[in-house]
């Protein structure tokens, strides 16, 4: 627990769990100390009671005012991402325990037809009174203010770095339910988009989607079950740990360390015929719609054309695109025709050379842009030319085959 503190501190001795120890002096130098040259951030080491060390974020310190005597609460305004995509604003003096309320049911009435909820942002104030001038300013803002918020905040706090190189790849046909792993973060960005593609899709017959999907009996009759129960906000995984292919075999997401997924939470990007564009903790539940279906959508005569520039703005912001394109052509397409001069975008193959020719074999690239993922996850790489060492599964970057909008990798061709 964060309190706010004044003037003086008299308790500095507490236990890991943050409780304090009346009387304690013994860490009382060195909380003085570390307040006056870092403010409680938590970014220094305090010594505990028995001399092992701690820091102030992972202690809970607890500040005592010098006039009080007692504990004051720091005060949160906050924002809250609902499962549709909207934001809710709110403050409280118990943040945790706040949105867990708002997940249960007992939160507000507008947050309780709008579950599950996830924090998206927060300021600190030390009284009541100062939190709900803030709520009150914030809800005044319009809708895309409250996003820049959202946003300046993620990326301050690392959540959601403003960079520069997207990675894309394409979804996989089979997918899971997976809520243990990793909690997803946020609702897609065309969680709008998706609600209505599945209202749609939910009026289909059975033979309707058959031929949609150009699938078996069995594939079709899952998913037309699968669609008329369908709610994208129960039931949620976040989208890279969701798609089982063998590209997110060989991307192994599951065993990222924390650095390499916040890595491909701000770097990648996977294209999808119902949700658009995801980042990698959007959370999502299992569907079947490939971006090449013909389905028609009013005017438009399939997803191609209803998505329209839809995903090339959002993967590029408003600014020119530095794009590593690791996706089907099935799904780059729905980027490639509206980008501008000023992009840079490269996509990369894989391959091996037969007879003076590369040989591209499908599921071997599926392997390698997986792998590749990974590579550039483990180095934290910000630009595309970073992805030219790779040396994974054999393959080895051929800069005479190559050019500034295509990188080409091959190995050797072992059926000689």
């Amino acid at each position: 627990m964060k309190v706010a503190f004044r003037e003086k501190i008299h308790i500095i001795e507490y236990d890991w769990k943050g409780r304090a120890f009346p009387g304690g002096r013994k860490a009382c130098s060195h909380l003085a100390d570390a307040l006056n040259r870092y403010g409680g951030s938590g970014s220094v080491c305090f010594k505990a009671p028995g001399g092992g060390g701690m820091t102030a974020q992972g202690a809970a310190a607890v500040y005592i005012a010098r006039n009080s005597g007692r504990c004051e609460r720091m005060n949160y305004t906050y924002l809250l991402r609902c499962c549709d995509g909207t934001l809710y604003c709110g403050w409280t003096n118990h943040l945790e325990e706040r949105v867990a309320a708002h997940n249960s049911g007992k939160g507000a009435k507008y947050t309780r037809a709008r579950r599950p909820v996830a924090l998206a942002y927060f300021e600190e104030f030390s009284t009541k009174s100062e939190a709900m001038k803030r709520e009150a300013a914030i809800k005044r803002l319009s809708r895309s203010q409250k996003e820049a918020l959202v946003e300046e905040f993620n990326c301050k706090r690392g959540r959601r770095e403003a960079v520069a190189m997207k990675m894309i790849v394409s979804p996989a046909k089979r997918m899971q339910v997976k809520c243990d792993d990793m909690p997803w973060r946020d609702a897609p960005v065309f969680l709008e988009e998706a609600g209505e593609l599945l209202r749609t899709l939910q009026g289909f017959s059975e033979a309707e989607l058959k031929a949609l999907f150009k699938a078996n009996d069995a594939i079709t009759h899952e998913n037309y079950l699968r669609y008329q129960t369908m709610r994208l906000d129960r039931g949620l995984t976040p989208a890279v740990l969701a798609y089982v292919g063998i590209q997110y075999q060989y991307m192994a997401p599951q065993i990222f360390t924390k650095e390499q997924w916040e890595y491909v939470c701000s770097h990648l990007r996977i294209l999808s015929g119902l949700y658009g564009v995801l980042r990698a903790d959007d959370g999502v539940v299992p569907y079947r719609l490939e971006m090449q279906a013909k389905l028609k959508m009013g005017l438009h005569k399939d997803l191609y054309s209803w998505w329209g520039d839809k995903l090339y703005r959002e993967l590029s912001g408003g600014k020119p695109a530095v794009i590593l394109n690791l996706a089907s052509k099935e799904y780059s397409r729905a980027v490639e025709p509206y980008l501008m001069p000023e992009d840079q975008f490269v996509t990369c193959v894989f391959g091996t050379l037969t007879e003076g020719k590369v040989r591209v074999k499908a599921t071997e690239a599926k392997m390698a842009r997986g792998e590749m993922v990974r590579f550039l996850a483990e180095r934290g790489a910000e630009t595309p030319e970073e992805a030219k060492e790779f040396d994974r599964m054999g393959f080895s970057f051929c800069p005479e085959r190559s050019s500034d909008h295509e990188f080409v990798f091959l190995k050797e061709d072992k059926t000689k």
